[in-house]
């Protein structure tokens, strides 16, 4: 059973496809996790809620340091130069 989210059920938005997923992480590279968390965010609507801790995780491996109140905060907007919705 999935584990309910934090964050507003009522902005649930679906997956991008993984190519759009994968220009995002390429950006994220290039600028910071910022423009990520609202992807993360879906992701965790979807799957859970240790989606959080897990993404936490890969951005520590690519050098980048998040807490997960950060991460599971519904007014965190990103970068509107990432458009994946």
């Amino acid at each position: 059973m999935k584990k309910p989210s934090i964050v507003n059920t009522g902005l649930d938005l679906p997956l991008p496809p993984k190519e759009r997923i994968q220009r995002r992480v390429d950006e994220m590279k290039a600028n910071g996790v910022a423009g990520f968390i609202p992807l993360v965010q879906a992701v965790a609507r979807e799957h859970g809620d240790e989606a959080y801790a897990i993404a936490r995780r890969v951005f520590a491996a690519l050098g980048y340091e998040v807490s997960l109140e950060r991460l599971m905060d519904p007014h965190e907007q990103g970068v509107d130069t990432y458009p994946w919705r």
